[in-house]
């Protein structure tokens, strides 16, 4: 192929050697692939603010043997709604994170690409920035095929009544008190955060901040997807550790940022 254009949302920086990075890109046309971009890290590097995770930028590439090569990259959008606030920022590295495990390389979906940058807009410039990313995460999951069962026992195939039921990963979805024996690793649901799931799965993201879930559900329905996306990933989320770390502080916007991250650092040398 030789060179080749596409824009793209960069998802991971890995340094390599002292002046490069190897880039993880999700383009529209490509799906994920790995790029060096060399001499990124120097001062005088033009390609700098453009080759950083949650920056959605064009790309001039080089296709090579193992690894593609950026020769040329500029931003097209830089989500400063993002980078300005720290809860936002770290919702936005769990985005990037989750895509790098999650996705294969080099299968383009153009609904998952639209859909990233959704989210990341919602993020950017919305007033809820957990809403915004379980909003992003329940479609992701769909438009993969994940879409767990959210309406009928995933084992028995009965239609839910009850509020007290289980979610079971590994049989695909809710599963009713009948049934819940089948798997003793099934997370307990109360209800509402399954309620929660379903309307944001219905929902247009121009409507979203119409949702006002109180603060258990978000708690129990972030719980639920991490649980989920767990077992099929197969790891946690590095990123999750930082979310959680964040909830331990009282809220400080923007306003604060630099002492909590300091001490999130301090903790984690």
């Amino acid at each position: 192929m030789g060179l080749y254009k596409t824009e793209a949302v960069v998802l991971r920086a890995r340094d390599l050697g002292e002046a490069d990075r190897i880039l993880t890109l999700y383009s529209r046309e490509y799906g994920k692939l790995d790029a060096v971009a060399k001499g990124v890290k120097k001062m005088r590097s033009k390609m700098g603010g453009s080759a950083q995770p949650l920056t959605y930028s064009s790309f001039l590439l080089y296709r090579g043997c193992s690894l593609d090569t950026v020769t040329g990259c500029e931003p097209k959008e830089m989500f400063a709604g993002i980078r300005e606030n720290l809860t936002s920022w770290a919702y936005g590295t769990y985005m990037m994170e989750l895509l790098s495990c999650i996705l294969p390389q080099r299968v383009a979906q153009e609904s998952v690409f639209a859909l990233l940058l959704t989210g990341l807009h919602l993020l950017a410039s919305g007033p809820d920035p957990e809403l915004s990313v379980r909003f992003w995460e329940v479609h992701l999951l769909r438009l993969l095929g994940y879409q767990p069962e959210l309406e009928y026992c995933a084992a028995c195939r009965q239609k839910i009544r009850t509020a007290e039921l289980a979610f079971s990963a590994r049989l695909g979805g809710i599963v009713c008190s009948h049934c819940a024996g089948l798997d003793p690793t099934a997370f307990r649901v109360k209800g509402g955060e399954i309620a929660i799931w379903r309307r944001l799965l219905q929902l247009d993201s121009r409507h979203l901040f119409r949702l006002k879930p109180n603060a258990d559900t978000r708690q129990r329905l972030a719980g639920l997807l991490q649980y989920y996306l767990q077992y099929h990933l197969e790891k946690r989320l590095k990123s999750t550790d930082f979310i959680q770390h964040l909830r331990s502080f009282p809220s400080q916007g923007v306003h604060g940022s630099r002492c909590i991250n300091h001490s999130f650092q301090r903790e984690n040398n």
